[in-house]
């Protein structure tokens, strides 16, 4: 057991190394007050989020590991699939690699056992390469 633990430590730990530098955390103001959720890059300017991350507010701060602040405007908001694109008014850290993650087709759903605390939505979720699957 202690070496499939070992092992599984490992890819998480790449995958972190991978993924944590185009993963930014947001922070948002609506009327209603104060909010936060995280956001991955997908572009030189664009960050994908969860809708209700940014639900009431027009536009939002991420912040990166590296310390590199931007802001950004909300777009657009599908709350139907719960997504959001920012676009940054600066361009932003390089994304990760992209891609299909096992060929797998499941329509219109990605089904994830992570846990919901306050920051965690939208945020990335890899595989073991460390491409975004959802």
């Amino acid at each position: 057991m202690s070496d499939e633990l070992d092992a599984y430590s490992a890819v998480v730990t790449r995958v972190a190394r991978t993924v944590l530098p185009s993963v930014a955390s947001l922070a948002v103001t609506t009327a209603r007050g104060a909010g936060a959720g995280s956001a991955s890059v997908i572009g030189t300017d664009v960050l994908l989020t969860s809708a209700h991350v940014v639900a009431g507010a027009a536009r939002a701060t991420a912040a990166f590991a590296d310390g590199t602040q931007v802001v950004a405007d909300v777009v657009g908001r599908d709350p139907l699939s719960d997504l959001a694109v920012l676009r940054a008014g600066e361009p932003l850290p390089p994304p990760v690699a992209l891609g299909d993650a096992a060929g797998l087709v499941v329509d219109e759903v990605i089904q994830t056992d992570a846990a919901l605390n306050p920051g965690n939505s939208g945020g990335v979720l890899a595989d073991a390469a460390g491409r975004m699957v959802g």
